[in-house]
């Protein structure tokens, strides 16, 4: 999406693109970062058409233009224990209301210091999102002015949503180093939330 020196130049992407019923496919244990769209379209993980089926789980996602999540329109996507970081302009988008349930997301941090938390049409309700850790890192953030998007945190939670959310630090050991390592007294291990291990990823030699 990028050319060497010249910034974004293409459109609708992300690190990892999924389409169609892909029933038993597992996303675990990737990082994706600095993904930028030119005019939109830089996001980490994106579900588009019709994806169904897919466990996203245990992934790290920073600095993208337009979100570390976003599904277009599918069926029983799971998203859990994922952390979303540092996206410019929001962090999570969902395009389409359907009258299934399109998506859990659940036990993932969110963390972001501009934009805000949800962009899209977020009306109708049939997904999951609860039991997540998000927080505003903006010195001026204060947590009842939220910038959720679609309506208020209370009149989010009052839909059931996030309700056994939290907004608090996560704790980072460095995320202006990049090190999105939990101290061992951040908060969001009382929701569940596990270490991610990323100690393989990168290029592994055949064996």
């Amino acid at each position: 999406m990028k050319s060497d020196g010249d910034g974004p130049i293409l459109s609708d992407m992300g690190g990892i693109y999924t389409l169609g019923v892909e029933s038993g496919t597992v996303i675990r244990n990737n990082l994706w970062h600095d993904i930028a769209g030119l005019q939109y379209g830089g996001w980490g993980i994106y579900f588009d058409e019709g994806t169904s089926g897919i466990v996203a789980e245990s992934n790290l996602v920073y600095r993208t233009t337009h979100g570390g999540f976003h599904q277009h329109y599918g069926a029983t996507n799971i998203v859990r224990n994922n952390i979303f970081a540092l996206a410019r302009d929001h962090q999570i988008q969902r395009t389409r209301p359907e009258a299934h349930l399109s998506f859990s997301f659940e036990t993932n941090i969110v963390y972001f210091n501009s934009g805000k938390l949800l962009e899209g049409d977020w009306s109708g309700d049939n997904y999951k999102i609860d039991s997540n850790l998000y927080f505003d890192a903006r010195l001026e953030a204060k947590p009842e002015s939220f910038p959720l998007g679609p309506c208020t945190w209370a009149q989010w939670r009052e839909r059931g949503h996030d309700r056994n959310s939290i907004l608090a630090d996560p704790l980072f050991l460095g995320p202006q180093r990049d090190d999105f390592n939990l101290q061992s007294n951040s908060p969001a291990f009382k929701l569940g939330f596990k270490e991610i291990d990323l100690s393989r990823v990168g290029i592994r030699s055949r064996r």
